[in-house]
């Protein structure tokens, strides 16, 4: 029998401290830095292979291991009928094969979809009050970014020292660098 872990932000930015530190004592942490949105994920499908009857896996909060319900019914069904058992440590609940595991599975994903819709629809709200406010600008329009990829190019900057210095993808310089606008 092993104890593993599993760990999932979004970016690479975002710091996983926080869930390793709550996954200690696992004999082997397994990592992804990709959103969540669906579940092909290396460290998640090399966690799904190598676990084994017996085995548990730890996971911070449901949502590190899937977005929606449909993808987490589907994920724990899959360690389930591995006879793999799932510990989520911030709600403190452990699911095994058997019928009041799943129906739990449900409710918590369900529920976690209800709030995430909540978070986005308070989101929406926000922004639009803030519009009608006229504090809420958004990104620059392309013309401010047509304009200083112009001007860089027009100082005979290369591409990638236009990236660099205007701190913008080297795609988006490629993509501003032939528009034409007025300086």
């Amino acid at each position: 029998m092993a104890i593993v872990g599993y760990v999932r932000v979004s970016t690479q930015e975002q710091n996983i401290e926080r869930q390793l530190v709550a996954l200690e004592g696992c004999e082997r942490v397994y990592t992804d830095r990709l959103s969540g949105k669906d579940t092909e994920r290396p460290a998640l499908r090399q966690m799904m292979d190598d676990v084994q009857a017996g085995d548990i896996v730890r996971i911070k909060s449901v949502d590190r291991l899937a977005r929606n319900t449909k993808d987490l019914l589907t994920l724990l069904d899959s360690l389930l009928e591995k006879d793999v058992s799932v510990f989520f440590i911030d709600t403190n609940m452990t699911f095994s094969n058997n019928p009041v595991s799943k129906f739990m599975i449900t409710m918590l994903g369900a529920v976690g979809e209800l709030e995430r819709g909540f978070i986005n629809q308070r989101q929406a709200e926000g922004i639009a009050l803030a519009k009608d406010r006229g504090v809420y600008k958004g990104r620059p329009g392309d013309g401010s970014t047509t304009r200083d990829v112009q001007r860089c190019k027009a100082n005979r900057m290369t591409q990638q020292a236009v990236s660099e210095e205007l701190g913008l993808g080297i795609a988006t310089v490629k993509r501003h660098w032939n528009k034409s606008i007025m300086l």
